[in-house]
């Protein structure tokens, strides 16, 4: 088993150096690639605006979903839950991005 280190270097269990520089060309690939991030810039009411899954608004879920479906989901605990969790995980994901 091997792992990345702090400094860059690879090493196995036993702190034995694999490599010295990790990657390539030993630079680190959050710096040099350039994505967009949608979620870090916005406020917090534009975030939720366009990230937030609304299932109190029927009339927008039947524009994307059937309406047997938007039923099936309303009435079920389970999946209610598991969309308030997926947006907790998001802001939380974005509080962790920010700092």
């Amino acid at each position: 088993s091997v792992m990345v280190k702090y400094d860059g270097t690879v090493r196995n269990q036993v702190e034995q150096l694999v490599q010295l520089r990790y990657g390539e060309d030993g630079l680190d690939a959050c710096h040099v690639e350039f994505q967009a991030m949608p979620t870090l810039k916005p406020s917090n009411r534009a975030f939720e605006k366009k990230f937030r899954f609304d299932v109190s608004n029927e009339r927008q879920l039947k524009k994307c979903i059937t309406e047997d479906v938007v039923r099936e989901l309303l009435s079920d605990a389970q999946s209610l839950s598991e969309i308030e969790q997926e947006w907790e995980q998001l802001k939380e994901d974005r509080d962790a991005l920010r700092q």
